[in-house]
């Protein structure tokens, strides 16, 4: 009876799961979601507006690949545990899965799917910090989604091929990205979408294309160009519903523009007046960053004149590179403001260098950007036109935001590159470019102006003798001189 009970348990087990291989879940999909899912490259990003059915994609993909090859790993990745959860577990993955009667079995505990053939998906975060993306190391997926692809602060290239690449190679697996335009024009995902970077198969569509919301959608965006006019112009609008990579400027760190903060050659000043500082903010993986400043006794104007970043540099290749700033016959810096984070190095290299390096003030960073960002504003700060990596960083770094609003206290984005930055405000900071003074300008001899002034002049003169006679007339002083009596 017990053998007869196991067999008939057997006997179910197998017949669901041949009814579940026979199961088309992509029945109801519309074409070019169906062309993405069976492209078969191993690296894919999908590049959609809002309510374009992205994540939604990715959950088919998912159950379709554990549908049709059991005992596999699959992987649907968010911003974290909590938010991926959100996004992927109750509408879409319980959704298809009532739908279509697949017998997958849901662990709220361990965020994880197993299907009746042994395969699995399980759902996790990676933004959170290196930690929860180091968990991912070691195991052995078919497919990984990665979404909200535009919008995570750790290192995305470390991520993908250096986590999830080697994750997949065994069974030959594929990474997918999916993604809206965001705030954050810069990094792997970006790189992807605007074709700077090979290997990967770009699919976009905007939620036109999907029939499930078209009509609504349709109907939004004719509300919105009725009603409010203005929010087509922000940069909202132009992420969520047209696609576009547009920076949201009230999100900017540093308020600089290129028509007022620009400037193509040093203007012409009296000899021996200028000042030069060089910032300088260390690193490894990130860059060493090297900015030069430069301000004339006679010009309220801070002028930056020169940069440089790359990676990987030694304390060695640091110095000499600050050393060739220093050898330079008319731009030589004064002072060398050094990022103190490595105090050992700058130490090192102290030892080793007659080179005057001072620690840079780190205390208050915020505020002293709203002052830099005061002088970008006046037009008191111009940047050379050759200096294109440090003009990158100014115009594309934002602060970190929680959705759409900027986390308090104010942090800079970590996903997005800032040293040339810092190595600016840590120049412009011991910069004294306000303290400058414009000197008087006297008129040529014999000119219509100088006739003037002289006689300017005398007039002033005759008047300062009559008010001094009338003080004293009587005999008596004034009555400011009474109490010296």
């Amino acid at each position: 009876m017990l053998w007869w009970n196991v067999s008939k348990a057997a006997a179910r087990l197998l017949a669901a799961r041949r009814a579940a291989s026979a199961v088309d879940i992509l029945d109801r999909s519309f074409p070019q979601q169906c062309v993405f899912i069976e492209d078969p490259s191993k690296l894919k990003a999908l590049f959609c507006t809002r309510r374009a059915a992205k994540s939604y994609t990715g959950g088919l993909y998912l159950i379709r690949e554990c549908l049709a090859t059991p005992k596999v790993n699959t992987l649907f990745i968010g911003l974290t545990r909590e938010s991926a959860k959100g996004i992927v577990w109750k509408d879409i993955l319980k959704a298809i899965n009532s739908k279509y009667r697949l017998g997958m079995r849901f662990n709220e505990s361990s965020l994880t799917v197993t299907f009746p053939n042994g395969s699995i998906i399980r759902v996790t975060g990676a933004d959170a910090d290196e930690d929860e993306m180091n968990k991912l190391l070691g195991k052995k997926y078919k497919l990984a989604i990665l979404d909200e692809a535009s919008m995570y602060t750790i290192n995305l290239r470390n991520l993908v091929y250096g986590v999830l690449k080697p994750a997949v190679a065994d069974q030959r697996g594929t990474i997918c990205m999916l993604g809206t335009a965001s705030n954050f024009p810069a990094g792997l995902f970006f790189d992807i979408t605007t074709g700077n970077e090979k290997g990967w198969s770009l699919h976009t569509w905007s939620a036109y294309e999907n029939p499930h919301i078209v009509k609504q959608w349709t109907e939004e965006v004719a509300e919105i160009a009725e009603h409010r006019p203005l929010f087509m112009q922000t940069s909202l609008y132009k992420q969520w519903y047209l696609n576009e990579w547009v920076i949201d400027t009230d999100k900017l760190v540093y308020k600089y523009r290129p028509e007022i903060n620009s400037f193509l050659q040093l203007p012409m000043r009296p000899p021996g007046g200028w000042t030069y500082i060089l910032g300088v903010d260390t690193g490894w993986e990130d860059d060493n960053a090297f900015v030069l400043i430069a301000y004339h006794e006679h010009d309220k104007v801070m002028y930056v004149v020169r940069t440089y970043n790359q990676p990987h540099m030694t304390f060695d290749q640091v110095v000499a590179k600050i050393d060739e700033f220093m050898k330079h016959p008319t731009m030589a810096p004064s002072k060398i403001i050094i990022d103190g984070a490595n105090k050992q190095g700058v130490e090192s290299m102290k030892q080793r260098s007659a080179i005057p390096f001072e620690y840079a003030d780190k205390q208050g960073k915020v505020d002293f950007i709203e002052m830099l960002n005061a002088d970008l504003v006046q037009g008191l700060i111009k940047i050379d036109n050759k200096c294109s990596a440090l003009v990158g960083e100014l115009s594309t770094l934002v602060w970190k935001t929680d959705g759409e609003k900027i986390v308090y206290p104010k942090k800079e984005h970590p996903g997005l590159s800032n040293h040339l930055c810092d190595a600016f405000l840590y120049a412009w900071r011991n910069g004294y470019h306000y303290q400058s003074s414009i000197p008087e300008v006297k008129p040529v001899v014999g000119t219509v102006a100088w006739h003037k002034a002289e006689n300017d002049a005398i007039w002033e003169r005759e008047r300062e003798k009559l008010e001094a006679a009338s003080n004293m007339s009587d005999g008596w002083p004034s009555g400011g001189e009474w109490g010296n009596l």
